[in-house]
């Protein structure tokens, strides 16, 4: 078997349902050891992760363009 998926936000650690399993398997939601079952939010809290992943790969690519362009002062 797979090992999950496993994403941290702060102090919370977000495993999803393994990919294949039925529909009534939810991903959990842990602090400190304790899970919380995630029923209706679960499809939210993955689409949530899935745009802030690309707004990191955005943010990362636009800042290796502007590590890469030179300074330039008014004089040049």
């Amino acid at each position: 078997m797979a090992t999950p998926n496993v994403v941290f936000l702060g102090s919370y650690a977000y495993i999803q349902a393994p990919v294949h399993s039925a529909a009534t398997v939810n991903g959990t939601l842990t602090r400190g050891g304790r899970p919380v079952t995630l029923r209706e939010s679960e499809s939210i809290l993955c689409e949530f992760l899935d745009v802030l992943g690309e707004l990191q790969e955005d943010f990362t690519r636009r800042l290796g363009v502007i590590k890469e362009c030179p300074v330039r002062t008014r004089a040049e």
